[in-house]
């Protein structure tokens, strides 16, 4: 379990874009990531491909949610299952782009039955946890706290647990659970107020970037181990390399293997919409830069973990302007990166 984890970008197609791929997304709401061949990069998909893995990639929500058919299909997946191909008969409707989890279990064993006699990696992406946060009337609620709409977030969140409970259970029935390699990542936090922001998009604070990590493998950990260093979602293609024993052979990813983190490294991420804020993690400290919207902010996750203090004006000068200056320059590399399928869009 990796006790700090990170999103890039709090938004889901951003998520699966950084950990899929291993290279940031880009920086837009245009959703560029949705363009034909707009990835530059080999997915982690394709790599496994070609060493003989079938791949799919499931979602609870409808198949337009997020131009997702051309994102499944740049990130290099061979099958795509979203609900226009599940039965929706006794699944609840979770928001207003998808359905309960457990709609995923159906169509995830046909699939299993027929392809487990090879290698193969399949991924489910989760929506039940999502706005308008919505508890199946099946799964029935708990008071966690006062807060209604906390609550029932909470809720859903409870519900993921007994999704992958379920989907552990079919692995186990179809005789795959000890010979799977289970990672379980989120793709954003979700904000409630703590610093005057909702939801996701823009929560640029521990509440909208801190996500889940966990990673099983059988024979491994047996005993459970928690790692410290601060890890993201670029991490997670550079991860599955090492865990199934290859090695990345004509270039790099910025990411790291989570197996063995390096001890001090800076991680950057950013707000989902343009020009609106940035945020460098290093060790304990967070900065985050609001492009002149409002006063930029230091804070010290060590005394202060959820950041009610701002201290920049504690700090040298010097290191703030570096500060200042580093995450825009990432913004453009990254933006880089993209411009041939942002050119040829314009």
């Amino acid at each position: 379990m990796f006790e700090r984890a990170y999103a890039l970008v709090p938004h889901t197609s951003k998520a699966l874009v950084a950990s899929l791929s291993g290279v940031p997304p880009p920086l837009d709401t245009r959703r560029t990531e949705s363009e034909p061949d707009a990835i530059p990069a080999r997915c982690l998909p394709r790599l496994i491909e070609d060493h003989g893995y079938r791949t799919a990639f499931f979602q609870s929500a409808t198949e337009s949610f997020e131009r997702h058919p051309q994102l499944v299909e740049n990130l290099g997946y061979e099958d795509f299952f979203a609900t226009e191909d599940m039965s929706k008969a006794g699944y609840d409707k979770a928001n207003y782009f998808g359905y309960e989890d457990d709609i995923m279990l159906e169509p995830s064993g046909e699939w299993l039955r027929q392809n487990s006699n090879e290698p193969f990696l399949a991924t489910y992406l989760t929506v039940t946890a999502h706005h308008d946060y919505v508890v199946p009337r099946s799964f029935g609620e708990k008071k966690f706290v006062e807060d209604e709409e906390l609550n029932r977030y909470l809720n859903t969140v409870r519900y993921q647990d007994h999704f992958l409970q379920n989907l552990f259970d079919q692995y186990r029935e179809l005789g795959l659970y000890d010979d799977t390699t289970f990672i379980v990542f989120g793709d954003h936090g979700e904000g409630f107020g703590e610093h005057g922001r909702y939801q996701h998009d823009n929560t640029i604070y521990e509440e909208g970037l801190r996500i889940p990590f966990l990673i099983h493998q059988p024979g491994r950990w047996e005993d459970g181990e928690s790692i410290e260093q601060v890890v993201d979602e670029l991490d997670l293609l550079p991860t599955v390399a090492e865990l199934l024993g290859y090695e990345i052979q004509g270039g790099t990813y910025p990411g790291s293997s989570v197996l063995s983190p390096p001890a001090c490294r800076t991680l950057m991420a950013s707000c989902y919409h343009e020009h609106t804020c940035l945020a460098s993690i290093r060790d304990d400290e967070n900065y985050v830069y609001h492009y002149g919207n409002m006063a930029d902010e230091y804070f010290d996750l060590s005394k202060d973990p959820y950041e009610h203090h701002n201290i920049i004006d504690q700090q040298d000068d010097e290191e703030i302007q570096n500060l200042c200056e580093n995450l825009p320059a990432w913004e453009s590399r990254v933006q880089a990166s993209y411009e041939p399928q942002t050119a040829a869009r314009d």
